[in-house]
Order: C-alpha cells, then sequence, then structure tokens
C-alpha cells in the first residue's frame, strides 16, 4: 500500500529547526534561506491540520506536538543519512567544478542547492561564484551558468530561458502610496546596474517622459536589487533572480510592463567536449528549477491581473 507523506523537503527543513529550535540556524545548515524553511513548515503545518512552531517576537518555539513529532523524526533522518553515506561509498565520490556569476549563484542557485544534494549525494559539486568566464579546456570548470547575449568563444551553449526585467521595490518604500503610475517614478531614486541604459529603456517602453533616468545610486553584480530590498529605491530585476522575493513579499512589483531583457541564461562547457552524467544530472535538475521559477512568476502575474471579486476590471 502506498505511503502517505508529507513533503520530504518540508519534512527536513521541520527537523532541522525541531532540532535547533530556530530557523535561521536550521536554514545554514541546509544551505536555504530563512524564508524557505518558514515556507516549508508552513505547509507542513497545513498538511498535518496542527502548528508545530509558536512564532515569537524574538523567534519560534516548538508546540508540544512539534516536539514529539520531531524526536520521532530526528533519529529516521540520522538513518536515511547512514544508509546514504553507505550507498555513495560503494562508487567514488563524482566531483563537478561548476562556474556561475555571483550574482545569479548567492540569489538562485545556493538557495536550490539542498534539494539537488538531495536528489544526487554522490555528486560533489564545487561552486566558483567567478564574474570571469571560466576557460574550460585549462579545466577551471566542468561546467558553467552564464547571463548574456551567447555567442562565446569554444564553447557549447544551452539556453535555458528568455528573461524580462521590471521595476521592484521594498514594500515599506510604497507603504504610503496606495496607486502609482510609472510616471511617478520620479519620486523615487533609481538603482542602477553598470548600464544605467536599462532604466532609459524600460521608461521609453513604459511611455514615461519627464523622468531623470540617469540618476541615482550604480551598482555592480545585481545589488542594486538588494538595495532594492532594504528599501532604498526602484531596481530593475528579472524573473529569475526576483521572484523568490516578490513570493516572501521582500520585494513587490508595483507595474504590469515586462520589458523583454537582452540577455539569456544559458548552461555552457567546452565545445566538443563530452556531457559527463555529473554534468547532465546537474543541468537537467538546473532545467526543471528554471522552469519551475518561471511558473511561480507567471502566477504572480495572473494573480495580479485576475479581477478582485465584486469589482470590473479597470483598464
Amino acid at each position: 500500500m502506498a505511503r502517505r507523506l508529507p513533503s520530504l523537503n518540508a519534512l527536513k527543513a521541520f527537523e532541522a529547526a525541531a532540532r535547533h529550535e530556530s530557523f535561521t540556524v536550521a536554514a545554514e545548515e541546509l544551505f536555504v534561506t530563512h524564508a524557505a524553511i518558514s515556507r516549508h513548515i508552513r505547509d507542513l503545518e497545513e498538511w498535518l491540520g496542527t502548528e508545530l512552531f509558536l512564532r515569537t517576537g524574538r523567534g519560534v518555539t516548538l508546540t508540544e506536538a512539534g516536539r514529539r513529532f520531531g524526536e520521532r523524526l530526528t533519529p529516521l533522518f540520522d538513518a536515511i543519512a547512514e544508509a546514504t553515506r553507505e550507498a555513495a561509498a560503494v562508487g567514488d565520490a563524482r566531483q563537478l567544478r561548476v562556474s556561475i556569476e555571483p550574482a545569479f549563484a548567492s540569489r538562485w542557485l545556493v538557495p536550490r542547492l539542498g534539494r539537488f544534494n538531495e536528489l544526487h549525494p554522490d555528486i560533489e559539486l564545487a561552486i566558483d561564484p567567478n564574474s570571469k568566464l571560466a576557460d574550460f579546456r585549462s579545466g577551471e570548470a566542468d561546467i558553467g551558468l552564464r547571463y548574456g547575449a551567447g555567442g562565446w568563444d569554444d564553447v557549447e551553449a544551452l539556453k535555458l530561458t528568455d528573461t524580462v526585467i521590471f521595476p521592484v521595490a521594498s514594500p515599506d518604500l510604497l507603504k504610503d502610496h496606495k496607486t502609482l503610475r510609472p510616471g511617478d517614478l520620479h519620486d523615487f531614486n533609481l538603482l542602477h546596474e553598470s548600464r544605467k541604459q536599462w532604466w532609459t529603456d524600460w521608461l521609453a517602453a513604459a511611455g514615461v517622459s519627464g523622468v531623470e533616468d540617469w540618476r541615482g545610486t550604480v551598482f555592480q553584480n545585481h545589488l542594486a536589487i538588494e538595495a532594492a530590498e532594504a528599501g532604498q529605491g526602484f531596481a530593475l530585476g528579472d524573473q529569475i533572480l526576483c521572484t523568490d522575493s516578490l513570493i516572501e513579499g521582500w520585494l513587490v512589483r508595483p507595474f504590469d510592463l515586462d520589458m523583454r531583457d537582452h540577455g539569456t541564461y544559458w548552461v555552457v562547457r567546452a565545445r566538443g567536449s563530452k556531457e559527463t552524467p555529473p554534468a547532465r544530472a546537474f543541468r537537467e535538475w538546473v532545467m526543471a528549477e528554471m522552469a519551475d521559477t518561471n511558473r511561480k512568476y507567471a502566477q504572480i502575474k495572473a494573480q495580479r491581473s485576475a479581477p478582485v471579486a465584486g469589482k470590473a476590471p479597470t483598464a
């Protein structure tokens, strides 16, 4: 008879949080974000129909049900970990060296790596966050994740996803602005990546004039998005780097206009090289995770465009 079980990721998140009685420490242990731990535990509580933690202003404490559940789960996960180590020890661990742009690594890849490690415990990832293009021929990396127009020399590139860009800001920044139009951006600080032209292009696509599109702080490596999360102004982000923050409520997307970006996310390796089994496993996993991110962003857009009950849609 099939077992009726909740999500394994949710169970892992809860077990770590219960053992440490801390969402923060659990997130560090599992290499995910605090928000991911909170979301998994919330989903598990809904699945079980009972509270596992009490949320307080200073942190979390286990309920009696949560304490009992955690005490049962920990030895089970210890047994799974031991069985996995024994199975992986049958063959040599396989290392895969991955070159990736730092912002892409920190904002998207790293929070998801726990899922890859769970699926492929025998693959040892070596992540190199570096803005410099890796030289695959010299052995700097086995595979790379890149953002750009493509057409790099001596590499085979497989497109992961096209991107759209749109303004984002902290909800705290907009709490006194119930309605906002693109033309109102002249009242806010614009946060730029290294290329200020992006704001010029988006404002033109929105039909906005009169906004000083060249003023504002310039950042590297998508730090403008972090500055937006901190309430310092509006940044332009894409759906890959911003969807998690939109879901968690750290950022909001006040305008409906998406502008097609010139860049694309790619997975690359040396031209003519054979794709190894670890590289194939990583590529297939990245493609699935990227598709999931795009689905979640599409849901965000659909929810925003859905008419409110009892109100007619507005033009």
